[in-house]
């Protein structure tokens, strides 16, 4: 059981389910607490909480703060190797992000940032062509650049959460026997 804590989780829980659900953790949520079962990984109790409250807010600023796009110009999120056989996270526009990058000046050099991250600039020009966003994985072992690359594709397909959260607690359910 994950006991999480904030102002919103009723808002919240369908996200979380969702998030759940593309970890591979089918989720039920109970005011708030979710019961799941963790995958079977190094640090589940740390950071799959942590990864099913991360904000995921999307935006991309151009030079003076101006923000063009956000959450509600992504289509759909996807995760793939790049030419160099490096993970990334794929940002598909929706049709107003595509009508936004069309009508902006195609020299508008963009900074995309999640939860106030950034990542490599893209160029409205680049946007206007093929109107995808790249955002790299970093550095490090390939491994650490999958897990971060899917971890941005699991926060960014389902919405930004509608207020910060925290986990107050995690801890094994009680069997039927108890």
């Amino acid at each position: 059981e994950i006991e999480i804590s904030g102002v919103c989780m009723a808002d919240a829980a369908p996200l979380l389910s969702a998030r759940a659900d593309q970890i591979g953790m089918p989720a039920s949520i109970t005011g708030n607490t979710m019961t799941a079962t963790l995958p079977n990984m190094e640090n589940a109790r740390i950071l799959i909480p942590q990864l099913l409250i991360t904000i995921g807010a999307f935006q991309a600023d151009d030079s003076n703060g101006k923000t063009h796009l956000t959450n509600q110009q992504i289509d759909e999120v996807a995760i793939d190797l790049n030419e160099s056989g490096m993970p990334v996270t794929y940002i598909k526009l929706n049709a107003d992000g595509r009508a936004i990058a069309k009508n902006t000046s195609a020299d508008t050099l963009l900074t995309p940032m999640v939860d106030g991250s950034s990542f490599s600039n893209v160029g409205m020009d680049e946007l206007q062509d093929d109107p995808v966003i790249a955002l790299q994985s970093g550095s490090g072992m390939t491994a650490d650049r999958m897990k971060r690359a899917a971890d941005l594709a699991i926060v960014l397909q389902h919405g930004p959460l509608p207020c910060p959260l925290r986990i107050v607690g995690v801890t094994a359910a009680p069997t039927a026997a108890e």
